[in-house]
């Protein structure tokens, strides 16, 4: 079954790679410009997974993150953080606690796709068990 992926980037030509690759693994992907667009698609429907960029105007990832985690209706079931920032100063946000997985940009793609697999996996784990 294709998984539903909402992909919030505000950087187009990352948000047209990343939603290209995946697209290749069948899934479908609903994208969003900014964290505010993003919130609000994930208001509107659920999705399997959510890939949220770092920083964006609007809203950034931090926010969007608290925002996604404290939704009652359509949480996502996991949620992908993404950001170019230092790895020790991205890992010393709070926020990034509420992400169920974190990685560097720019992606490697096969540590993308790993990740992504392992989400997805323990997503319909938990929406199964």
């Amino acid at each position: 079954m294709a998984e539903k992926i909402l992909l919030v980037e505000d950087n187009k030509s990352v948000q047209a790679q990343l939603k290209e690759l995946l697209e290749q693994q069948g899934h479908q992907v609903v994208t969003a410009c900014n964290g505010l667009d993003g919130y609000n698609k994930a208001l509107a429907e659920s999705f399997d997974l959510c890939i949220v960029d770092h920083l964006m105007p609007l809203m950034d990832g931090p926010q969007l993150l608290k925002n996604l985690k404290g939704m009652e209706n359509n949480a996502p079931g996991a949620v992908l953080f993404l950001s170019t920032q230092d790895p020790k100063m991205v890992n010393s946000l709070a926020e990034v606690k509420l992400a169920d997985a974190y990685l560097s940009k720019p992606i490697e793609k096969n540590a993308f796709l790993t990740t992504m697999s392992e989400l997805l996996e323990s997503a319909d784990w938990a929406a199964a068990g």
